[in-house]
């Protein structure tokens, strides 16, 4: 997970220990009242619309702006049985570790960027990324990016309030 390793940039910062971001993590998403499916569920479907629009970049529900560029390899995940011989199978495996993303919430203003392979991370391993590592999205941002709160309501203020996932 360290840099030069499986990513060029690593997962984790040279003085960072696993258990203690995971930990952080976990404790962030509890006082949010989320899961990490919650947040994964709303994050791939984003994802996923945008990948297979021509253009790679969607407006969804006139609230978010999402665009992706994809990539020919893709990224490992540092969970991989064995990374240098197959991807990691965990929750279904990696769905889109070919790509970057960065989505922007247009009623907010907050925009985030990340690899693909976070959603993956964060669905299969509650994983977010070292603090020290660039691409790391906090919980607590990304769960104000995507507008959820307790039990994954994507609340709408103003205007007329929606529930569920994006689809």
């Amino acid at each position: 997970m360290r840099p030069g390793r499986l990513s060029r940039l690593g997962f984790l910062g040279p003085g960072e220990r696993l258990t203690d971001v995971l930990a952080r993590d976990e404790a962030t998403m509890r006082d949010l009242g989320l899961s990490c499916t919650q947040l994964t569920g709303v994050l791939a479907g984003l994802l996923g619309r945008a990948e297979g629009s021509p253009r790679r970049r969607i407006t969804v529900d006139q609230r978010f702006d999402v665009s992706v560029t994809v990539f020919k390899g893709f990224q490992i995940c540092p969970w991989a049985a064995s990374p240098h011989r197959g991807q990691c199978d965990a929750a279904g495996g990696p769905r889109f570790a070919s790509l970057d993303w960065t989505i922007q919430n247009l009623r907010t203003g907050q925009r985030e960027h990340g690899p693909g392979l976070l959603e993956h991370l964060i669905g299969a391993h509650h994983f977010f990324e070292g603090e020290q590592s660039p691409y790391r999205v906090p919980p607590a941002s990304l769960a104000a990016l995507l507008e959820l709160h307790p039990a994954g309501c994507l609340c709408a203020a103003p205007g007329p309030t929606r529930s569920g996932p994006v689809t």
